[in-house]
């Protein structure tokens, strides 16, 4: 007996050894030599399947990990396996294995909010074979369409904190432009953690998305002040400022964005148009260039752009050139064919062939309804009266 008890003390000792050898290896990322020494533990317990997990997952090998995970769900530490376990089958897209985890999980924690968030997680990424009737009501038809939004509810009703729960919430609410509740949502979530830049980017899209260019520059702003930085940031910050005809700031912002994106021709061709605002005109013909230069077809917008540049520069030659491949491109680009009369007015000296592009202009537009309210189609009208009486003065002195 004493023998006995001997091995089994010296076994004890082994095993406590190599465990705390495994455990020092594992706390300063040594995760391979830390998995030889959990292996080299015999025979292994459920807390030993757990910490070979986390090491696998630490290093990387994941489908390892899972294994792991499964032999260690059935021991004394089952909730912090099963927990980890199922998030690790959503990070592996295992959705309907996680669902299955956290169900159990929550048949017994009904009260655990992160459950529910996890849970929601698998069932809103798990393949959808969805089917709606005339006869489901609309709380039917939210539960058939979108299952895991009660998770998510759930989640935030257990604990109205939680911020991943909330930014699910929002999101989904963004996406069915209801504004109203991403805003609730937003702003509850910020009560708690003033500096989720998650809720604070979708709060900021919410409002460009409405049109409220104050307030998405506020949060836009508010999420660069954090550290963010993205081409999608600085473009809609961009674009509200340039709503708010605040071209320079817009400028600044499409620039930076820029950065991420050198050759994007919807950027070049944006600041063309924007240094155009702001009288800067070598700047807009570089991008103008660089728009048309990087863009697939069709081009008419940017060499519309370009022929404006041209035209405030008065190189009427190159206004023309540029503003008649914008038409080339969409005949029915009507700034285009106005901008083309006026080009025309100040680059050629036959004034009947300049006469005619006023005459067709106001021929091809005078039968919109909204003709009267036109502010070119009258400078168009205007000007061919001064035309037609200069050709007949000048025609009656030739006389």
């Amino acid at each position: 007996m004493f023998i006995f008890l001997l091995i089994a003390s010296l076994a004890e000792a082994q095993e406590a050894s190599a465990l705390a050898v495994a455990d020092s290896l594992y706390a300063v990322g040594n995760y391979s030599a830390a998995i030889e020494h959990y292996e080299s533990i015999q025979p292994k317990k459920e807390s030993i399947y757990l910490k070979l997990a986390r090491a696998h997952q630490a290093k990387g090998t994941l489908d390892n990990a899972l294994s792991n995970y499964a032999k260690a769900a059935t021991g004394t530490e089952e909730v912090i396996a099963m927990n980890e376990y199922g998030k690790l089958l959503i990070t592996k897209h295992k959705f309907k294995e996680a669902d299955s985890v956290f169900t159990k999980l929550i048949s017994v924690y009904e009260t655990n909010p992160e459950f529910y968030y996890q849970r929601g997680r698998a069932i809103e990424n798990m393949p959808k074979n969805i089917k709606v009737t005339a006869s489901d009501s609309l709380e039917d038809r939210k539960e058939i369409l979108y299952p895991y939004l009660s998770d998510y509810e759930k989640a935030v009703a257990l604990d109205s904190t939680h911020q991943k729960a909330l930014s699910e919430l929002a999101t989904f609410f963004l996406k069915k432009k209801d504004f109203k509740m991403v805003e609730k949502l937003a702003f509850k979530a910020l009560e708690s953690y003033p500096t989720n830049v998650e809720i604070i980017g979708t709060l900021a899209q919410s409002y460009y998305y409405k049109g409220w260019n104050e307030e998405t520059i506020i949060w836009f702003e508010k999420l660069i002040s954090l550290g963010q930085n993205s081409q999608f940031i600085r473009e809609k910050l961009g674009n509200a400022y340039y709503k708010d005809r605040m071209y320079e700031l817009a400028i600044e912002q499409y620039l930076e964005a820029l950065k991420f994106s050198p050759e994007d021709a919807h950027l070049h061709a944006t600041l063309a148009k924007l240094y155009n605002y702001t009288k800067d005109l070598k700047s807009a013909e570089i991008h103008g260039l660089f728009a048309v230069l990087y863009k697939d077809q069709p081009l008419d917008e940017e060499y519309y752009t370009l022929s404006r540049t041209y035209e405030m520069k008065k190189d009427w030659a190159n206004a023309m050139k540029y503003v008649k491949r914008s038409l080339a491109e969409n005949p029915e680009n009507k700034n285009a064919e106005y901008t083309q009369a006026v080009v025309a007015d100040n680059y050629y000296e036959d004034k009947r062939a300049v006469l005619k592009l006023y005459e067709d202009f106001i021929t091809k537009h005078s039968s919109s309804k909204y003709a009267k309210f036109d502010p070119t189609l009258k400078l168009a009208k205007e000007r061919a009266v001064i035309l037609n009486r200069e050709i007949f003065m000048a025609e009656g002195e030739q006389e």
